[in-house]
């Protein structure tokens, strides 16, 4: 795994510190360390850290609701706590935290998870792109779609042909199929 620029929010300065050592010897970077939310998302702005390790009961607000705004910054969440409560465990899963480790932590533990999450993170944006490159397509094409079917009906030729004509168009035109199948809609493919 790459080394990684991460960012630490944990109100307990020993704490912190133990953590910070732990990243540090695994040969990744810490970029920020702070002990409260506030100062933690502000710090992620300014840093653009590729992850975060945050605690959830520290002031604010608090680790969670952190997670949250970072999670809308694009930066994956892995949560060290003493709490093991199932409504927290709960909330952190709903803000889209990578990982969850009760203290206390052991390096081996907290590397492991690192791991993980960042590879679910990166497979998880991934997977996002896919998606909007598929919306993409897929408006792409019923764009295209409506326009031959209008074609087709101004020109009282079957949709197969005013397919084929629109390519030929688009072509000599020198414009993308989606751009002539724009023109069409809007009445302007003169």
């Amino acid at each position: 795994m790459k080394a990684l620029s991460i960012l630490i929010a944990e109100d307990e300065v020993l704490t912190r510190a133990d953590i910070r050592a732990m990243v540090e010897r695994a040969g990744h970077i810490v970029c920020g360390e702070c002990g409260n939310g506030a100062r933690a998302i502000e710090l992620a702005r300014q840093m653009s850290p590729d992850m975060a390790i945050l605690d959830v009961m520290m002031p604010e607000p608090d680790g969670i609701e952190t997670a949250r705004a970072l999670y809308s910054l694009n930066i994956p969440v892995v949560m060290v706590t003493a709490y093991s409560q199932p409504n927290i465990i709960k909330r952190a899963e709903n803000v889209y935290v990578c990982g969850y480790l009760v203290k206390p932590v052991s390096e081996q533990n907290l590397m492991a998870a690192l791991r993980i999450a960042y590879a679910r993170w990166k497979d998880m944006q991934h997977m996002r792109r896919e998606l909007a490159e598929t919306k993409d397509l897929l408006k792409q094409q019923k764009l295209i779609s409506r326009a031959k079917a209008l074609f087709a009906d101004s020109q009282r030729i079957s949709e197969q042909a005013a397919h084929q004509q629109m390519i030929q168009e688009a072509m000599k035109r020198r414009i993308s199929l989606v751009e002539l199948a724009r023109q069409i809609i809007s009445g302007n493919a003169n």
